[in-house]
């Protein structure tokens, strides 16, 4: 498969009452620790097929408030992982 087409998989995800948020960690030339990005999508079932969206209705508010806390309580603890072990190294 050529490289713009791999899929990367998510270094944290998070999944209640159809909803995933997914934390992708992505590298820079210009940064010696990885920088973190959060996708959101919900799965639904559109007669026998599963379907994804990230369109959220009013009641998937508050799950989506849960799980992106949880993934920002997540990047914030492993920035200070990262920056350890990137100072280590430097050492």
């Amino acid at each position: 498969m050529p490289k713009d087409k791999e899929t990367t998989k998510p270094a944290q995800q998070y999944r209640l009452r159809g909803l995933a948020v997914s934390i992708f960690a992505n590298k820079s030339k210009d940064r010696d620790v990885p920088f973190y990005k959060v996708s959101m999508q919900k799965t639904y079932k559109d007669g026998k097929d599963f379907r994804t969206t990230t369109s959220l209705g009013r009641d998937d508010l508050p799950v989506a408030d849960l799980l992106l806390q949880k993934a920002w309580v997540w990047i914030l603890e492993r920035e200070v992982k990262d920056r350890k072990v990137a100072a280590d190294e430097d050492e």
